[in-house]
């Protein structure tokens, strides 16, 4: 049936034959349509939740849909699945087990031929992310994960692009709140927009919760290797896009660190997280489409601007942190100290999440005509806006699970809308021209439109 490696087995402890029973569940050949990989984990806890929720409509709707959670120890892997039942109320007890690590090839083989679309919640991706990738891509599963480090996303596409297309799959990073609301919320804008788009501001805001909530600190661990490894990203940028875009001639002024934008009242604190991946979806229409590539900037919007200061000396201090070997090894060891309690291990209290709610208001700015080529450049200035608001809840965990489940069913029940056959992509390009945005919507998550 099927061989657990040695390396394995000693994970098992009194619960083996529960896990050999469950595992020996799938029949031979079979796959089951999601597997989440790294399932005990902070963020995986909410995604197992939330598939959990979504194949139980899908059950209502006479569309069956076949799970499983992976992971290197079997007790944890029960347990995961126990708290999900606790708070969805729902009976899991037929959701498979798979043992799997990311030390041990072998096993993410084995995971991987069991999985139509394996949902990553294993990070630093950085470290842990291209063994997944490449598994999935050698045993014919498409890939999903909530990377937001460009060096791993852009190094992924650099690097198994041609592999993942002959093979047939999608291998799509940045599924979670980074960067679903900026390139979905994008994709939205285009279809929406009377005429032809120049340029997008991105401002988040969050309300409700506890603003001393902290983050958990695999989010903080991602962020440091980030920037510590931010000299790669110019190599690996100049291998994939040796040309460079052509200059626009309505070209938007970047702003600086902070600034006012009177148009949505709010302090805006440049935070260019999804960039990179907005970036790539740009080249990808330019490049492949034929079509005028946006210019885009992110910020977190405030109303006060001395707590958008506060933030920027906040970020100022950890990109110094980061940047140093030795101080980042000491944040890494001792993250609760280093940081004054903004990460911690144990992440936050459900209870501290629930009431707090983001909005992505994204502002564009365009033409109300189309020229006929992507390439022909405007004479007069932008006349005409657009804004799309995307909001939903915590968007550390709650809005994460969701839009990344979205995304991994995407795939799944509309492959053959996907882009191309297969390939390493971003959002913006695989889900252009799917549902993914009602099936967040049907999730919970609001999408609006003001022209």
């Amino acid at each position: 049936m099927f061989r657990i490696s040695s390396s394995l087995l000693s994970h098992l402890g009194n619960s083996s034959h529960s896990f050999i029973a469950r595992m020996a569940s799938l029949a031979p050949g079979q796959r089951y349509d999601l597997v989440i990989f790294g399932a005990t984990g902070f963020t995986g806890q909410y995604v197992v939740e939330e598939v959990a929720r979504v194949a139980q409509k899908e059950e209502a709707s006479k569309v069956p849909l076949t799970w499983a959670v992976a992971g290197r120890s079997s007790n944890k892997l029960q347990e995961a699945l126990a708290t999900a039942q606790k708070e969805t109320g729902l009976d899991l007890k037929d959701v498979g087990l798979i043992l799997a690590d990311v030390s041990d090839k072998d096993s993410l083989n084995k995971m991987a031929a069991q999985s139509s679309v394996v949902v990553n919640c294993v990070g630093p991706y950085q470290l842990y992310g291209e063994q997944v990738v490449s598994a999935c891509i050698d045993n014919g599963a498409s890939h999903v994960d909530i990377s937001g480090e460009p060096q791993f996303l852009e190094g992924m596409q650099l690097k198994y692009n041609e592999a993942a297309e002959a093979a047939g799959v999608h291998i799509v990073g940045a599924c979670g709140y980074d960067s679903i609301p900026a390139e979905m919320g994008l994709v939205h804008m285009i279809k929406n927009f009377k005429g032809e788009l120049n340029s997008a501001q991105l401002f988040v805001t969050t309300k409700g919760g506890n603003s001393k909530t902290p983050i958990h600190t695999g989010t903080m661990e991602s962020a440091a290797l980030a920037i510590a490894n931010n000299s790669e990203i110019a190599k690996i940028r100049r291998q994939l896009f040796p040309k460079p875009l052509p200059k626009p001639k309505h070209k938007v002024t970047k702003k600086g660190m902070l600034h006012k934008n009177e148009s949505v009242n709010l302090w805006g604190v440049a935070f260019p997280t999804d960039e990179p991946v907005v970036y790539r979806t740009q080249r990808h229409r330019h490049d492949v489409l034929g079509q005028r590539p946006i210019q885009f900037q992110q910020f977190l919007g405030f109303r006060n601007a001395f707590t958008a200061i506060g933030l920027i000396c906040g970020m100022a201090y950890f990109a110094v942190v980061c940047y140093f070997n030795w101080t980042r090894k000491l944040l890494l060891k001792y993250p609760e100290i280093m940081t004054a309690g903004a990460f911690r291990r144990a992440g936050a209290d459900r209870e501290a999440l629930k009431d707090l709610k983001f909005t992505s208001t994204i502002i564009g700015q365009g033409w109300s005509e189309t020229l006929l080529s992507g390439s022909d450049q405007h004479s007069e200035a932008p006349d005409s806006s657009i804004t799309v608001k995307i909001s939903g809840p915590d968007p550390g965990y709650g809005a994460t699970s969701l839009m990344m489940v979205a995304c991994a069913m995407t795939i799944l029940r509309e492959k053959q809308k996907c882009a191309g056959r297969g390939g390493v992509m971003t959002p913006g390009v695989a889900f252009a021209e799917t549902s993914v945005i009602d099936r967040m919507v049907d999730r919970g998550m609001t999408v609006t439109v003001k022209q």
